[in-house]
């Protein structure tokens, strides 16, 4: 078998690669809970020469040539699944109440496993260290791990670093890159509203934080269509509404919570400017007191250009160049891999799982599965990234 043309490989492989992913489904860990599915990984690497080490507690770092004075490439997976139930009757449905792969974190976790698997059976003919990131708590839990595995040195001699997202919004067989912002800067808004509760009868008595609540989800909304006009560039969601207990009594308190998404500095300053001003003006019209707390999330995920050329070469390869493009880039979606973009050159890119012109259940809805036909398309895609890069860089 021949490192540069390693399809048959990868074709070989692929049944068991899929065999662990439904393995994985079964079994789902929430964020930094991962350790049956570290353990598998680990013995997975160990069976083929790697000494993986552990990082963000359940996370793991393997390189396949630790002492190598080559250039350093890493490749990176995420490992946690939502709490979420799952709601489907696939045979290898999720064991455990509460708790679901419905991001496809199982299925990028095959996907290095069998990157690592080919690359160990060549490793005698890979110049330079290729470093696989098996990463915990992508999904939000203590401020992510990607920030945690940077924190611990993971990154430590990387040149560079990639990874991928499968995105059933995209055409299934397609690959979306872009220079620049792929994903948003996170902000999370917990708002309280303190009024004056009373007799349903006699709301004239009472300062109602339900109608000061509903005003303020409304008023919201113009943030962006009319602080920000054309050129947009930000999301503001209220998605949580929490107020009352019975039919007939106003009551003292209500609490919002929802989500600012932006992708530019001068945008967020805007925004959060303008939500600031919006609530003020609320609290004065309804003669209520409204506290807002904001916490700030995962940075925007931007992509480096030298690295992103990388994807597109590779793609135009593996998929096709009319099947790569940056259409409906950037997301207003969130991750962690922006710490790793932020601490060295990246690209992070989407591979597409939409199946023709049904309606895909999307990431994070109750029916989603990873479609198994992008293990061996990522599969290649890391493999073709590496031998790309390794080449330039020696």
């Amino acid at each position: 078998m021949s490192w540069t043309d390693p399809r048959a490989e990868i074709e070989a492989l692929t049944d068991r690669l899929r065999e662990i992913r439904h393995d994985l489904h079964r079994h789902p860990e929430l964020g930094f809970e991962e350790v049956r599915t570290q353990a598998l990984v680990r013995a997975w690497l160990e069976e083929r020469g790697y000494q993986p080490r552990n990082c963000a507690e359940t996370g793991l770092v393997a390189d396949l040539h630790p002492h190598s004075e080559g250039p350093t490439i890493a490749l990176r997976a995420d490992l946690d699944c939502l709490p979420m139930q799952e709601n489907t009757d696939l045979p290898y449905r999720s064991v455990h109440q509460g708790r679901a792969h419905k991001c496809g974190h199982d299925g990028h976790t095959a996907i290095l496993l069998g990157v690592a698997d080919i690359l160990a059976r060549h490793r005698e003919s890979v110049r330079g260290n290729i470093r696989l990131l098996f990463q915990p708590a992508e999904e939000g839990v203590r401020g992510g791990g990607a920030k945690v595995m940077v924190e611990e040195g993971a990154l430590a001699g990387v040149r560079e670093i990639y990874g991928l997202h499968n995105w059933p919004a995209f055409p299934k067989g397609e690959l979306r890159v872009q220079v620049g912002p792929m994903l948003a800067q996170v902000h999370m808004l917990s708002i309280t509203i303190r009024g004056k509760g009373g007799h349903g009868s006699q709301p004239q008595l009472c300062r109602d934080p339900i109608v000061a609540g509903a005003h303020l989800v409304s008023a919201l909304q113009t943030v962006v269509s009319r602080g920000l006009g054309y050129a947009g560039g930000a999301v503001v969601s209220i998605t949580q509404f929490t107020a009352g207990t019975t039919h007939n009594v106003i009551p003292d308190v209500a609490r919002l919570k929802g989500t600012i998404r932006t992708f530019e500095p001068s945008t967020t300053e805007r925004v959060l400017e303008r939500v600031r001003e919006v609530i003020g003006g609320t609290a004065a019209t309804f003669a209520v007191d409204i506290d807002l707390q904001i916490e700030i999330g995962y940075p925007v995920t931007m992509n480096d250009a030298s690295c992103v050329e990388t994807v597109v070469r590779v793609g135009a390869a593996v998929l096709g160049r009319e099947r790569v493009s940056n259409a409906g880039l950037p997301l207003a979606g969130g991750e962690d891999f922006a710490y790793f973009a932020q601490a060295v050159p990246a690209a992070y890119f989407f591979l597409g799982a939409r199946r023709g012109d049904e309606d895909t259940p999307v990431c994070h809805h109750p029916d989603f599965d990873f479609d198994d036909d992008l293990i061996p398309t990522g599969v290649a895609m890391f493999l073709g990234i590496v031998r790309d890069r390794l080449a330039a860089l020696t």
